[in-house]
């Protein structure tokens, strides 16, 4: 099944030329990754080696049957930015350009691949869409245009209301999409509810009214969702039906900012259940954090009083509970540059320290053994309780595709590049990004 990311990521390469304790040989890495690009055709900045060369990149426009589009199961497909615009990449196959205008923010790829579904935001003139374009004719449609959005509700206020979190329901073409709102200042404030848009006819259904929904969260399964506000996590199925919210009530967290604190849950593999981490209600005056385990049918039961979780260092999008929701890793504060990355059991058993230093946490393999986290500031580090650390090289916005496989950024020269890695070590180029928006979806 897909993985997501709820938010704003990016990609790369390189791990295997890595040593054990990190370093990277930079020589080497050159030689390496030139042979690599001359293998897929294109030069340092991206661009085919023969510009007479049809097949080593197909853009917008191209004959659809010269675009190889979405291949079915079993072959990784991500859709990606650069240069501000979606492209679209499968494993062992050139890159696609599918859009040209430009000004896209994020991107969510269907399960079967055929569809991206994007913002798109004018900046000067503040205006957002929600589109979507096909990967194998390029074809691209609004889903929810600005004037659209902005009836939806009245804007009290508010500039604009513009699309904010949205995903496709695994195995299909439906999007899943809740709104926010735009004022004249800063600040973040949701709508916190839930539409629903059939990409294929684009046909819009409010599933859930202002306040009835909140950030989503699918269940393995695909056909029940993790509903998220910032006092409360309940859960409804994906078309709207069996909402039950308030499974689990907690104190509005302090940010001491213009934002709300939407806690991030993670589901057990079986669907039974999500696990959820819930900070103090004042972080600054309190320093500890309580991880619930939320049933679909049944009461919470609290698992673990995290002693010592600094708020503002563990406050990122990224889950810290295991896959399997057996323990919690988390950032506890030794100085104003150091913290210890801490593995605490959920059963209460003893935690332990990893490593210290200027670390910042990437993630659980699925596996819920091996962790990534980066060392100073984005040495890439494979980790293991009971185990030494492995250098896996420099790199960003990792995301894992399996227990075997993940995606990152490689960003130490000034040519971005996006790839895949098989452990132990093969490194597998992908595209070469351009421009400062990043961002990623993936299906296999």
């Amino acid at each position: 099944m897909k993985k997501r990311s709820v938010i704003f990521l990016l990609l790369v390469m390189m791990l295997s030329l890595a040593g054990c304790d990190g370093s990277i040989d930079e020589d080497t890495m050159g030689t390496v990754v030139a042979a690599t690009l001359e293998a897929m055709g294109v030069d340092e900045a991206g661009e085919p080696l023969d510009s007479e060369s049809p097949d080593a990149t197909v853009e917008v426009g191209d004959d659809p049957t010269e675009v190889s589009g979405a291949s079915g199961p079993g072959v990784l497909q991500v859709a990606y930015i650069s240069g501000a615009d979606v492209w679209f990449v499968e494993d062992g196959a050139a890159p696609i350009q599918l859009t040209t205008s430009g000004n896209v923010e994020r991107v969510a790829l269907s399960t079967d691949g055929q569809l991206a579904a994007f913002i798109w935001h004018d900046l000067p003139l503040e205006i957002y869409e929600l589109r979507v374009v096909d990967t194998v004719a390029g074809t691209e449609w609004v889903l929810f245009s600005q004037p659209d959005l902005d009836a939806i509700y009245p804007l009290e206020g508010a500039i604009h209301h513009v699309p904010y979190q949205f995903d496709f329901i695994p195995g299909t073409h439906t999007v899943l999409v809740n709104t926010r709102d735009t004022f004249e200042g800063p600040g973040l404030v949701q709508n916190n509810d839930l539409w629903s848009i059939d990409a294929d006819t684009s046909t819009r259904t409010l599933l859930l009214d202002p306040g009835q929904g909140g950030d989503f969260y699918f269940s393995p399964s695909g056909d029940m969702l993790a509903l998220v506000l910032p006092t409360s996590l309940g859960f409804v199925r994906t078309d709207g039906s069996d909402r039950s919210p308030d499974h689990l009530t907690f104190p509005f967290v302090m940010t001491y900012s213009e934002y709300a604190y939407y806690p991030i849950p993670v589901w057990a593999p079986d669907g039974s259940a999500v696990a959820v981490l819930i900070p103090a209600e004042d972080p600054f005056a309190d320093d500890s954090a309580l991880v619930w385990r939320v049933p679909v049918a049944g009461a919470p039961t609290p698992l673990l009083d995290v002693i010592g979780f600094r708020f503002f260092r563990n406050s990122g999008k990224t889950p810290t509970i295991a896959p399997d929701l057996s323990k919690v890793a988390f950032l506890r504060e030794i100085t104003t540059t150091s913290v210890d990355l801490v593995v605490a059991p959920l059963d209460g058993s003893a935690e332990s320290i990893y490593a210290s230093g200027n670390l910042s946490w990437q993630g659980w393999n699925p596996d819920s053994t091996q962790f990534v986290y980066t060392d100073a500031p984005r040495n890439l580090m494979l980790g293991s309780v009971g185990a030494p650390a492995a250098g896996l090289g420099f790199g960003s916005s990792l995301q894992w595709v399996d227990v075997d496989t993940f995606l990152y950024l490689d960003e130490l020269t000034s040519t971005h590049r996006f790839g895949k890695v098989d452990l132990p070590g093969t490194a597998t180029v992908l595209a070469v990004i351009s421009g400062s928006m990043f961002g990623y979806d993936f299906t296999q």
